[in-house]
């Protein structure tokens, strides 16, 4: 199971995403919906009928969806014990807010998540105010700005599946799927997100039998 990256991995091999890839196969208050429809936006919650160990237990936040190309996310309840100040030693104003662990796939890239009045430059609207970027220029910028942790989260590695892959996935049941929101991608405790979030879908569904 992915649960955290070595310092040594992170900051030797950095790799930033200059656009957000597209991949293919080569408790907050939650509307849970047993047919939500993917799209950018929507949370996956792991269920234990899900056999992947590097999403047991995992929220993952679906930033592009398309039918033919394939579905990328970033799970966002993983905390690593990474601090922002130690990928960034040469910004002062960097924090010890702690790095998190985004997904198996490309480990060594970076993304973040932002919470923005309004679309800017090298940023992707996934829902609500929440934006995605891969731009060094301006994850460093946030950086240097002291971001709250409120608005700004670093992500290593993302979570893609193949055309198709995630369909069948959610026909198994393997995952919950829940219309996303700002509170729900910076939720103030991360560490029980999918505890939480995983009781109010199964209370919902007790609740409809």
């Amino acid at each position: 199971m992915v649960r955290e990256l070595t310092t040594a991995t992170i900051v030797a091999s950095v790799i930033w995403v200059s656009a957000v890839p597209s991949y293919q196969a080569k408790s907050p208050a939650a509307q849970f919906r047993t047919q939500e429809e993917l799209a950018a936006g929507s949370v996956l919650v792991a269920n234990e009928k899900l056999g992947d160990p590097n999403f047991t237990e995992s929220v993952v936040l679906i930033v592009q969806y398309d039918s033919d190309d394939g579905t990328l996310g970033v799970i966002i309840n993983r905390r690593s014990k990474i601090p922002l100040s130690r990928i960034f030693p040469d910004i002062k104003a960097a924090t010890a807010d702690p790095v998190f662990v985004g997904g198996p796939v490309g480990k060594a890239g970076a993304m973040a998540l932002l919470r923005l009045p309004v679309k800017t430059d090298k940023t992707l609207h996934v829902t609500n105010d929440v934006y995605v970027t891969g731009s060094k220029e301006l994850i460093e910028k946030s950086v240097a700005g002291r971001a709250e942790s409120s608005k700004f989260r670093l992500y290593m590695g993302y979570a893609g599946w193949a055309p198709g892959q995630l369909e069948a996935e959610l026909q198994l049941g393997a995952w919950s799927v829940i219309k996303g929101s700002s509170r729900i991608v910076f939720d103030d405790d991360p560490d029980s997100l999918w505890s939480r979030l995983s009781r109010e879908s199964h209370l919902q569904i007790a609740a409809l039998n």
